[in-house]
């Protein structure tokens, strides 16, 4: 989940950025339709539809499991498909939500004044735009941050792999009650603090917010 997600952030920030600074044009119409086909892909389709691709057809990468825990490097090949899942099933969103508080951030009037001061398209995207489209950005990023901690069930019960999410599912099946509060107060504390870090991160990204 963790490596999924700093994937998606990798990918998503840099093309909501480029999408925003080209409105209209072929590129953002691609972007857009990426975009909305990983919105729109059911998670537990896309996963079948990998391991048919990579691991059906040409073999690959194994189409499920854990690996022995005995070669580390070996083990990462499992890995491989479950995060490539979750990673398309989450840049979606992001990427959306990017290029709106971008485009959001280069109708504003700092925006036209950096130009006429005659700084470069680069130096007002980096300076000024990215920072404050990333004020939206960071809060929607903290609501997703419980999701590292609570899984991901259905990418996992496909790829029988063993996480937060399947975790929980088998300890309430199971009436192992303790197992599934404490999976749950994890999540929630994630959560918790992953608001905590954002409500920080304003003030980082833009020095008129204050907390005194």
């Amino acid at each position: 989940m963790g490596l999924s997600f700093l994937l998606a952030l990798a990918i998503a920030l840099p093309a909501g950025i480029y999408a925003a600074t080209r409105p209209q044009s072929p590129v953002d119409h691609a972007i857009n339709l990426i975009a909305f086909a990983g919105i729109s892909m059911p998670p537990f389709w896309l996963a079948i539809l990998l391991i048919i691709l990579f691991a059906v057809t040409p073999g690959w990468l194994p189409a499920g499991g854990m690996g022995d825990g005995r070669d580390f490097w070996a083990d990462l090949r499992y890995l491989v498909l479950p995060v490539m899942a979750l990673t398309i099933a989450t840049v979606g969103g992001v990427i959306r939500f990017m290029r709106a508080a971008a485009l959001e951030a280069l109708r504003q009037d700092y925006v036209r004044t950096a130009l006429a001061k005659g700084l470069s398209g680069r130096q007002v995207v980096l300076g000024h735009v990215l920072r404050n489209a990333m004020i939206p950005v960071v809060t929607i990023l903290a609501l997703q941050m419980g999701n590292l901690f609570s899984g991901a069930l259905i990418t996992e019960q496909i790829f029988a792999y063993l996480g937060m999410g399947k975790t929980i599912y088998d300890a309430v099946i199971g009436n192992d009650y303790n197992v599934a509060l404490v999976g749950l107060l994890l999540a929630t504390l994630t959560t918790l603090l992953a608001n905590l870090l954002a409500d920080l991160a304003y003030s980082w990204l833009d020095p008129r917010i204050s907390y005194r």
